[in-house]
C-alpha cells in the first residue's frame, strides 16, 4: 500500500473517531442545559415520574426525531439480518441473565445494592430507545460513512472501540454521584451494553435488536 493510501486510511479513521467525539460532547451539552434549567425550576409538569434524567431523554428524542427524518440512511432502523448477530446476541443473553442473579441477589441479601434502581420507569424504556438510535444509530451510521466504503477489519474494530468508550457519555451524569461499588458495577454493565449493541450494529445493520437486549437488561435491573 501506497504512503498515500495509508495517509489517506488514518485521516477517515481520525474523521470517524471525531465523530464519536463530537456525539459525546453533545450529550454533555444536552445534559448541562437540561440541568441548568432544572436547577432554575424551569419545569412544567408535577408528575413524580419526569425526572431530570426523563427530559434529557425528551430532548434527545426530539433531535433524534429530526435526524432520522433527515438522515434515514445513516439510523440503522430497518430490519436486521438474524442470522448474522452471531456472539454478540448471545452475549446479550449473558448480560440478561446475569442481571436476573444480580436482583435476585438484592433480594436474597438486602445489604447489596443495585445501581440501577431509583430512576423511574423512563429509565429502561425511552433512555435505552433514545441512546441506541442515537449511538448505534445515527452516530454509528456518520462514523462509518466518514470511514469510507472500503475501511477493513481493523477500522470497524476501532469504530466499535471508540464507540463503545465515548457512549459512556451519556450516562456520566447518572454515575457520578453514586458509591465506589455502585459506580463500578454500573460502568461495567453499561460498557458490556454499549460493546453489544455497537456490534450488534455492525453485524446486523441494525439497531433493533441491540435496543430489544437493552431494554431487557434495564427492564430486568430496574424491576
Amino acid at each position: 500500500m501506497a504512503p498515500s493510501s495509508k495517509i489517506k486510511d488514518v485521516a477517515r479513521i481520525a474523521g470517524a473517531v471525531a465523530v464519536f467525539l463530537a456525539g459525546g460532547f453533545y450529550c454533555y451539552a444536552v445534559w448541562r442545559g437540561v440541568n441548568w434549567a432544572w436547577v432554575h425550576g424551569f419545569r412544567f409538569y408535577a408528575s413524580e415520574l419526569i425526572t431530570a434524567e426523563a427530559v434529557r431523554d425528551g430532548v434527545h428524542c426530539f433531535f433524534l426525531a429530526i435526524a432520522v427524518f433527515l438522515f434515514s440512511r445513516f439510523a440503522g432502523l430497518g430490519a436486521p439480518s438474524v442470522r448474522k448477530a452471531g456472539w454478540p446476541l448471545a452475549g446479550y443473553g449473558v448480560l440478561i441473565a446475569l442481571a436476573v442473579a444480580a436482583v435476585a441477589a438484592v433480594r436474597i441479601y438486602p445489604g447489596f445494592t443495585n445501581p440501577f434502581t431509583g430512576h423511574g420507569p423512563f429509565f429502561f424504556t425511552l433512555g435505552p430507545a433514545a441512546w441506541e438510535v442515537m449511538w448505534p444509530g445515527v452516530i454509528y451510521g456518520f462514523a462509518v460513512a466518514a470511514a469510507g466504503p472500503e475501511r477493513g477489519v481493523t477500522a470497524d474494530r476501532v469504530l466499535t472501540v471508540a464507540g463503545t468508550l465515548t457512549s459512556t457519555a451519556y450516562y456520566v451524569p447518572l454515575f457520578i454521584g453514586m458509591r465506589p461499588y455502585d459506580k463500578i458495577a454500573f460502568v461495567a454493565v453499561t460498557l458490556a451494553m454499549n460493546f453489544f449493541s455497537f456490534n450488534l450494529r455492525r453485524r446486523t445493520g441494525s439497531v433493533w435488536m441491540g435496543m430489544a437486549g437493552h431494554l431487557l437488561v434495564k427492564f430486568v435491573l430496574t424491576w
